[in-house]
């Protein structure tokens, strides 16, 4: 069905260029003869079998059997787009083709057409953006959302700025940017005058996708100690580690007494700082009384960190608090968004 819908709109656009007033029928009666199709033009005894390829590639071009004159039966080439370049090579091998967009060769006495350098025309902008739903909270968009909302300013810098600052592609920033006016969540007042809004509710999109597009998709080693003091007295700075999680909370909110500590610290430094702590893995069957969470950064940990020293921002750290499934930790996530997030 594919095939005779991209027929019939090639053929469709061909008549409307040249009034050819070319048929097709999707069945050949000639015995032994494949084809998708057969196209006849009237009055002019001309009848080409169809060969439909949606999707055109120069590998098989390359490989076509032409020029036409070396085959028993004239052959059409149907695509939704023939580049320039495929198309030059059509052509030399004396290989007819129309596609959807305009393009034709076809060149077989009394006709000649030669129509070349149609182009794809682009999405309505309402089209795209319906195309683009859903871009701004996928993996490489959380990471986009989380230096906007981390970073006020980030939202009128240059493209490329955030892109950077994201570690994403340009192309990604671009379509995340356009998600988000789409979705409601930037103002575009004009071309160089952005603002973030309904930042609530964006936050609260951004925490439901964080567990699966963020969180399970970091690297996460568990340990235990036997010396708090040791741990949370430890400058993390050396080791290019933050604290997130409960420690962190407590320290921005002075409202909770750590029991699982959260560390974000990459593979590179991550014995070091085993060592420095006294870390040690979990033994089968063990309950300790501490668990540490290493976790590498999903991002450059100089971007996580936040106004305090040692500590990720908050915004990370409400993250890690209302994902932890444990009811102590939801009314310091309260009090932490009420003091750094609202």
């Amino acid at each position: 069905m594919q095939e005779i819908n991209l027929i019939e709109k090639a053929v469709n656009i061909l008549n409307e260029q040249t009034r050819l007033n070319a048929i097709y029928q999707a069945e050949t009666e000639e015995e032994g003869v494949t084809a998708d199709a057969i196209i006849t033009i009237p009055n002019t005894g001309i009848n080409l079998l169809v060969v439909c390829k949606k999707w055109l590639s120069r590998a098989w071009t390359t490989a076509l059997p032409y020029p036409v004159e070396n085959v028993e039966h004239e052959t059409i080439i149907i695509s939704d787009y023939i580049n320039p370049n495929i198309a030059e090579e059509l052509k030399e091998k004396g290989c007819y083709f129309l596609d959807t967009v305009g393009n034709a060769y076809i060149n077989k006495p009394p006709i000649y057409i030669d129509i070349q350098g149609k182009k794809l025309s682009k999405p309505h902008k309402d089209i795209l953006q319906i195309q683009q739903a859903g871009k701004a909270f996928q993996p490489k968009g959380m990471l986009v959302i989380f230096m906007l909302l981390t970073q006020k300013e980030l939202v009128n810098q240059p493209l490329r700025t955030i892109a950077e600052q994201a570690e994403v592609a340009l192309g990604t920033v671009k379509q995340v940017i356009d998600d988000l006016i789409y979705q409601g969540f930037v103002l575009e007042k004009s071309k160089k005058n952005k603002v973030l809004i309904n930042k609530a509710q964006l936050l609260e999109k951004w925490l439901e996708a964080y567990p699966i597009n963020i969180q399970a998709k970091q690297a996460l080693e568990l340990y235990t100690i036997n010396d708090l003091a040791l741990l949370t007295a430890l400058e993390l700075k050396p080791y290019k580690a933050l604290w997130g999680g409960e420690v962190a909370a407590e320290q921005y909110t002075h409202h909770l007494t750590p029991k699982d500590l959260f560390i974000y610290v990459s593979a590179e430094h991550k014995n070091n700082l085993l060592r420095a702590g006294r870390l040690r893995k979990i033994a089968v069957n063990e309950q300790p009384i501490y668990r540490v969470i290493l976790a590498e950064p999903f991002i450059d940990i100089a971007k996580l960190k936040g106004m305090k020293a040692d500590l990720v921002h908050p915004l990370l750290v409400y993250a890690n608090l209302v994902t932890s499934n444990e009811p102590r930790n939801m009314a310091t996530a309260k009090r932490l968004y009420e003091q750094y997030l609202a």
